[in-house]
């Protein structure tokens, strides 16, 4: 179950971390009260289904053999510039990924 959190429906709906999802058809359960936090954090599962959120690091999302082609394909044309955008961002940030999660949007910052 995918779920994302935000300030409101507009905010969530917008984000880049749905793109991949809304381009699948999957859907995603937009929480946007404060309450709706703290409540993912102590709740793991329901009904035998992992809560998995889309703005932490790791997700996961099923993909065919063409697409994993070209990911790997991706990730190793632009491995040079991610270790340049590393070195330049320097301590500011954990580490510089190609990731598969994005459509349009340029870039985003994944909590881990």
């Amino acid at each position: 179950i995918y779920y994302i959190t935000g300030e409101s429906k507009d905010v969530v709906q917008n984000s880049a971390f749905v793109e991949r999802l809304r381009k699948r058809g999957l859907e995603v359960i937009y929480m946007i009260d404060p309450i709706d936090e703290y409540a993912v954090q102590q709740l793991k599962e329901y009904d035998g289904k992992n809560l998995v959120s889309v703005t932490k690091e790791g997700l996961e999302l099923p993909e065919d053999e063409e697409e994993k082609k070209k990911f790997e394909e991706d990730k190793a044309a632009y491995e040079g510039l991610c270790k340049v955008m590393k070195d330049i961002l320097d301590k500011r940030v954990e580490k510089v990924v190609v990731s598969n999660r994005l459509v349009t949007s340029p870039s985003c910052l994944v909590t881990s």
